[in-house]
């Protein structure tokens, strides 16, 4: 089977995000996230998805913030692209950007405990595509169903 390479950004815990070139394949992301693979739309910016741990829990160190959930990514957390048809796809060159600022305004390193003191500074607003997205239970690859999971409301 031809593996699908893809540009992702990689941000582990109290680290800088990475941008780098991983296998696509849904359970190769799942080994990357060292757990139970979450998926859920990047806020506010259209194609673009999370992929981190579901489970998390207190042995996994914080990572950053996602003030639109009210939540908090605990251990490695991986940003790529998204396409209904194909799977997982590259990030664009704009995307990374947006991303990498995101995750610069929203770090968790100096984690206090409390998520409701965290103010959206890298707030994208939703659009009615992200939305859509991110109502979707599960996106078909041509490996296998990708489970999607939306935690917040509209």
């Amino acid at each position: 089977m031809k593996q699908n390479k893809i540009f992702a950004i990689v941000k582990k815990p109290g680290a800088s995000p990475e941008i780098k070139l991983v296998d696509g394949e849904p359970r190769a992301l799942s080994v990357m996230v060292d757990g139970k693979r979450e998926i859920i739309p990047f806020p506010g910016l259209p194609g673009v998805c999370v992929v981190f741990d579901g489970k998390g829990g207190a042995n996994k160190k914080p990572n950053c913030f996602l003030p639109e959930y009210n939540d908090l990514i605990t251990g490695t957390a991986l940003f790529a692209g998204i396409n209904f048809e194909t799977g997982f796809i590259s990030l664009s060159e704009m995307q990374a950007v947006i991303i990498e600022d995101y995750l610069k305004a929203n770090d968790a390193k100096n984690y206090d405990g409390n998520i409701e003191r965290k103010i959206a500074a890298g707030y994208l607003p939703q659009s009615e595509e992200n939305y859509l997205f991110g109502m979707l239970c599960e996106v078909k690859t041509k490996y296998k169903a990708v489970k999607i999971k939306w935690l917040g409301k509209r």
